[in-house]
């Protein structure tokens, strides 16, 4: 008998909010009304998650995590588009890498799937036929589990605009599936959407220990910097 349940990224914890399982501190940040900055809410909290960040919420300018504010406030107001999110991630030099999957609903929800049960964050790109693109961060995924097989159904999502959620570990839900199109869940609306792009942003593998030339110090190991090899 297949039973439902839901798979959440290992980092996360849920309380009376989500919070991150290493510190205790609240994940969600919220997109405000006068930004189109929802991609960026999105990539804070996937840093977050993978320890890149400490607190998602506050990146104060005399913070420790104010480097995150310095790269993203240019782009605050117009947002980002997935190939200026690839970049962005890239350029922020913080030890991850993205990697960019597009299809149909099927294809980023196994893509999304498989990038979870690594310990990568997704974020996936929706819209509406009448409306812009829109991204939410992928918190897990809901599925039906019969003996040693999983199948997944539905992207539970932190989505920017909508509410910060109580006693849950999403405030929104894509319903994909065999669907043509993706069912939008959230408290205020049920929609259809085209789900067709999802960028997973994954550590980088560190580089071997450096060897040194003990007469001169000099390292030679390649240094750490973020970019595309």
């Amino acid at each position: 008998m297949a039973v439902l349940i839901q798979k959440l990224h290992p980092a996360l914890r849920v309380g009376l909010q989500p919070v991150l399982a290493a510190s205790g501190l609240r994940l969600f940040s919220r997109q405000g009304h006068w930004d189109r900055g929802s991609t960026l809410h999105c990539v804070a909290m996937a840093l977050a998650l993978l320890g890149r960040l400490s607190d998602p919420v506050d990146v104060r300018l005399d913070g420790q995590d104010s480097w995150f504010w310095d790269c993203a406030w240019p782009h605050y107001l117009h947002g980002l588009t997935l190939s200026e999110l690839v970049s962005f991630i890239w350029e922020l030099n913080a030890g991850v890498r993205p990697v960019a999957a597009h299809g149909n609903s099927t294809t980023v929800l196994r893509f999304c799937t498989q990038e979870l049960a690594r310990g990568s964050p997704v974020i996936v790109c929706w819209h509406a036929p009448d409306q812009t693109c829109h991204t939410g961060l992928v918190t897990g995924t809901e599925g039906r589990q019969d003996r040693r097989t999983y199948v997944p159904h539905t992207l539970l999502l932190l989505d920017p605009a909508e509410t910060e959620p109580q006693l849950a570990a999403y405030n929104a839900r894509l319903e994909a599936g065999k669907r043509r199109r993706a069912l939008q869940v959230t408290t205020r609306m049920t929609q259809e959407v085209v789900l067709a792009d999802a960028v997973s942003i994954r550590l980088l593998k560190l580089p071997e220990p450096a060897a040194l030339d003990l007469g001169r110090r000099r390292r030679i190991g390649p240094a750490l910097t973020g970019r595309r090899e």
